[in-house]
C-alpha cells in the first residue's frame, strides 16, 4: 500500500486552499473599497497597514527584526519586485486593458513560475505538473471568458503591464524559494511587505488630497481590513511558507483555483450567474490541480495495491 502523504504536504494543500478562498473573496472586498477610495490610495493603504501589522507580529514572536546585510538586501529587492512593481503593473493593467485581459494574463503566473524556474535551475516541473498547469490555465481562460477579453493595439500597453505583473509574481515566488533557510516565513512576509510600501505611497500621493475620508463607509473600512489582515497578512505568510516547504511550482499551481472560487462567490453575492462555459472551465481547473498534485497516479497506485 502506498505511503500516506507527508504531514507537511497535507498542511501545504490545506494552507493553499485557504489562500485561494481568501484571495477569491478579496475580489468582492476590493469592489466595495474601490467604490469609495481611489485605486492607488487603496494599494498604498493595504501594504502600509499590512507591513506595520506583520512587523509588529514579527517583533512579538521573534523578538527582533535585525538581519545580516546580504539577507536584508535580498528581502528589500523581493519586496520591491513582488509588491511595488507587481502592484504598479497590475494597476496599469487594470486601467490600460480589459478586466478579462488582465485576469487571463495574471492567470499565466503559475506557468511562468514553472518555465522561469526551469530556465534558472530553481525547480524543474514534472510531467504531471506541466500537464496540470496547462489544464488549469485553459480552465481559467474559460472561467474568465464572461468578463470579456480582446487583444489588440488599443490594449497593448495594458496587456504588457498585466503580463509584466505575472512575470514579477513568478520571479518573486522563485526568489522566496532561493532565500536562506534560516529566514522564517513570517520574517520574509513582514519585511517584503514593508519594503513594498514606500513606492506605493509615492504613487498614491497625488490622489490623497481628493479622498473624503469622513465619507468612507464602515463597509468599505471593514473590506479594507479584510484585505489587509487576510489577503495580504495571512495569505502572503502561508504562500511564502509553502514555497519554502513544497516548492514554487506546487504552490503556484493553486493560484489557478482563484478565478473558479471567485466565480462561485460572485454568484450569490454579486448575482453573477456562471454559464456552461464557465462550468467547463471550472472542471478543467480542478482536473489540472488534481493532475499537478499527482492525484490520478496515487489513485491508481491504491487500486493496484
Amino acid at each position: 500500500m502506498p505511503a500516506a502523504a507527508p504531514p507537511h504536504t497535507t498542511r501545504a494543500v490545506l494552507g493553499m486552499l485557504l489562500v485561494v478562498a481568501i484571495w477569491a473573496a478579496n475580489f468582492v472586498a476590493m469592489r466595495l473599497v474601490l467604490a469609495e477610495v481611489p485605486l492607488l490610495v487603496v494599494g498604498a493603504l493595504r501594504f502600509t497597514l499590512a507591513g506595520a501589522l506583520l512587523t509588529a507580529l514579527l517583533a512579538a514572536r521573534e523578538g527582533h527584526v535585525r538581519l545580516a546585510p546580504a539577507d536584508l538586501w535580498r528581502l528589500l529587492g523581493l519586496g520591491i519586485l513582488g509588491n511595488t512593481v507587481y502592484q504598479t503593473l497590475f494597476m496599469l493593467g487594470l486601467t490600460g486593458t480589459t478586466v478579462g485581459n488582465t485576469a487571463i494574463l495574471l492567470a499565466t503566473s503559475p506557468l511562468l513560475t514553472a518555465a522561469i524556474g526551469a530556465l534558472l535551475g530553481v525547480e524543474r516541473p514534472s510531467r504531471p505538473l506541466a500537464v496540470g498547469l496547462a489544464l488549469a490555465l485553459a480552465g481559467a481562460v474559460l472561467v474568465l471568458r464572461s468578463h470579456g477579453f480582446a487583444f489588440g493595439s488599443a490594449t497593448v500597453a495594458g496587456d504588457l503591464a498585466a503580463l509584466g505583473a505575472a512575470v514579477c509574481w513568478a520571479l518573486y515566488t522563485l526568489g522566496v524559494r532561493r532565500l536562506p533557510g534560516g529566514l522564517s516565513p513570517l520574517r520574509v512576509t513582514a519585511l517584503t511587505t514593508l519594503a513594498g510600501a514606500p513606492g506605493l505611497i509615492l504613487l498614491a500621493l497625488p490622489d490623497l488630497p481628493g479622498v473624503a475620508w469622513s465619507q468612507v463607509s464602515l463597509q468599505a473600512w471593514l473590506a479594507l481590513g479584510y484585505s489587509v489582515v487576510l489577503s495580504i497578512g495571512l495569505a502572503y505568510w502561508i504562500w511564502n511558507a509553502n514555497v519554502a516547504t513544497v516548492g514554487p511550482n506546487r504552490t503556484a499551481l493553486f493560484n489557478c483555483l482563484t478565478p473558479l472560487l471567485a466565480m462561485l462567490i460572485a454568484w450569490p453575492v454579486l448575482d453573477e450567474t456562471p454559464g456552461p462555459v464557465q462550468w467547463v472551465g471550472g472542471t478543467l481547473i480542478i482536473a489540472g490541480v488534481l493532475t499537478g498534485r499527482g492525484f490520478p497516479r496515487r489513485l491508481l497506485g491504491r487500486a493496484a495495491a
